[in-house]
């Protein structure tokens, strides 16, 4: 057996999916063999994905999910830097222990951070981001909190007062947020008040916090602050991120985790 193959119904069906995105249409004896199943299972595996609306299938095989005009650019930024947030949130995951609350604020690494989460057992998610909750939603032994507000159509982020309340009255484990600036000056930044308002809540509400963000923020600056460098419980990034900006934002008190 290859020991690339994936091992569990969950990592083969996430694996389908992001071969799908790398690759587009793909015939059914191919994914078998790269699975290693029957195709009989593949089968299965792709009725599944297509309820979840992750991919469409084609006549002998499947391709990737067509995205409607609103979320052309959310799914193009999911498809950039995919190696690097694949690697942060599985970093992310690592951190977080069955039957703990975890909240997750909308962006494309956190995205990929949910894909991770549903492999543990008996947690409970909450978000403001209505693509993770789409995506959680089908699972039975995932509880799903939604937080409502203001749903930013770029982001799929709830935001404003409602969203800001409820998460005053939450009290979580750990909390995951991006950003899309992260500078040694600056701290950690976003493009917009409102949602850099309630990431800053969700960072609150949780025992421990984290920022993540790959090496492609590094140096940037948008024009709401978030938090400092040193107001987190760290920063998680990929591992071929900078050592000299790294360096710089530890002599700043900021904890990178990598």
């Amino acid at each position: 057996m290859d020991n690339n193959a994936p091992n569990t119904a969950v990592d083969r069906r996430d694996f389908i999916v992001e071969y799908l995105e790398e690759h587009g249409e793909t015939r059914i004896d191919q994914l078998s063999e790269l699975c290693e199943v029957s195709e009989i299972t593949l089968r299965r595996d792709l009725e599944i994905l297509e309820s979840q609306n992750r991919i469409r299938r084609v006549r002998g095989g499947a391709a990737p999910a067509l995205a409607n005009p609103l979320e052309e650019m959310f799914h193009e930024k999911l498809s950039l830097n995919t190696r690097e947030k694949r690697e942060i949130a599985r970093t992310a995951a690592a951190l977080v222990q069955d039957s703990q609350v975890v909240i997750l604020s909308a962006g494309t690494t956190t995205t990929y951070i949910a894909r991770e989460l549903i492999k543990k057992q008996n947690i409970t998610i909450v978000t403001s981001a209505i693509n993770i909750a789409a995506e959680v939603a089908p699972y039975s032994h995932i509880t799903l909190v939604m937080i409502g507000g203001i749903v930013r159509s770029g982001s799929y982020a709830a935001v404003g007062h409602l969203a800001d309340d409820a998460l005053d009255n939450i009290n979580a484990d750990i909390a995951f947020v991006g950003v899309d600036g992260v500078d040694t000056e600056s701290g950690f930044t976003t493009p917009n008040f409102m949602e850099a308002r309630t990431d800053t809540m969700m960072l609150k509400s949780a025992t421990t916090g984290y920022i993540v963000a790959d090496d492609s923020k590094f140096g940037k600056v948008k024009i709401a602050r978030v938090a400092r460098l040193d107001e987190p419980s760290g920063l998680i990034v990929n591992r071929s991120a900078s050592d000299d900006f790294i360096s710089e934002l530890e002599m700043r008190n900021c904890r990178v985790i990598r």
